[in-house]
């Protein structure tokens, strides 16, 4: 079944190919179910063994020549999955294949990892394949070609762009859902607090005269993104206590927790205290935003870019 939906703006589709999922969850939803259910009409479904669905959220033409697919999903389910890298989750091109979520928090996320394939390939799909440990299948192919779903890097109506991130040198920046990983694997121990941090600058360009948009404070947001088990944030010293914002756009101004920082002057380091509770192979994501923006946000697939850390956690 092919699912299409619009985002914001009208600028973006995206695209679901399901397999047994999609049928499941559409008879969940029109069907009335008799008497034996014990449920009565439009009674909302069960908080498990509901759809796990990934998306593209779009494709970039990279200057050097080579495209990015961009790649999000959406749990409907009210607990956190997951699903190990292997038959259950992964991409039909082992060269490619690694980089995806096997954590999945509950809701929609967007553009947390990207495949990047070089110009020989142009006509080639990428499938993202995803099972539940209920046999819920869905998958989605990253691929080129519709212009409905080409992102692009231009500047935003009032100059937003994608953030600048880096780890080691501001010579080596990453930016956009492809983003950056850090070079090095960090190591831990587990139940041992470790520090992360990131480096990111604003290189918007905007009218100075227009006070909605001078000094826009990015964000960041720290979250897992593969791993055997939930970690936990701690605040660190250098990051002032976590404030509700008063300004921007109501995506904005969530209370937030020890991992989301904000870096008021539009640049800066960003750092978090993280407790990885069981040893194994974890990939962090520090995705930076300037959604505080008027003309920034992920309904329009801008302006936010992703960065990878790795960290191998001992006993």
């Amino acid at each position: 079944m092919y699912q299409f939906r619009k985002a914001a703006g009208g600028m973006v589709l995206a695209l679901i190919l399901s397999g047994t999922a999609a049928p499941a969850m559409l008879k969940a939803q029109v069907t009335v179910p008799d008497a034996s259910d014990g449920l009565w009409p439009l009674q909302p479904i069960a908080p498990d063994n509901n759809t796990l669905a990934p998306f593209m959220e779009g494709w970039y033409a990279n200057p050097d020549g080579s495209f990015s697919f961009s790649f999000g999903y959406l749990n409907v389910n009210l607990d956190t999955l997951f699903i190990p890298l292997g038959e259950n989750n992964r991409l039909d091109h082992p060269k490619f294949d690694g980089v995806q979520p096997t954590v999945f928090f509950p809701g929609r996320h967007r553009g947390v990892f990207s495949v990047t394939i070089p110009a020989n390939m142009e006509y080639e799909s990428i499938w993202w394949d995803v099972t539940t440990e209920w046999g819920n299948n869905t998958r989605v192919p990253g691929r080129t070609g519709a212009v409905a779903y080409q992102l692009d890097w231009y500047p935003r109506p009032h100059g937003s762009v994608t953030p600048g991130v880096y780890f080691e040198s501001a010579s080596n920046v990453g930016r956009g859902p492809p983003g950056i990983f850090d070079e090095r694997t960090h190591t831990a121990s587990a139940g041992s607090p470790m520090t992360l941090s990131v480096n990111a600058m604003d290189p918007s360009e905007r009218d100075q005269d227009d006070t909605r948009n001078v000094n826009v404070p990015l964000r960041v947001v720290w979250s897992q993104l593969q791993g055997p088990a939930s970690v936990a944030y701690s605040r660190h010293d250098s990051n002032p206590a976590p404030e509700m914002p008063t300004t921007g756009p109501a995506r904005f101004r969530r209370v937030p927790g020890p991992q989301v920082i904000s870096l008021s002057e539009g640049q800066g380091t960003a750092n978090v205290i993280v407790t990885f509770p069981e040893p194994g192979e974890y990939l962090m994501l520090a995705q930076v935003d300037n959604w505080a923006a008027n003309d920034s946000g992920t309904q329009d697939q801008c302006c936010w870019t992703n960065g990878y850390v790795r960290v191998t956690v001992t006993p």
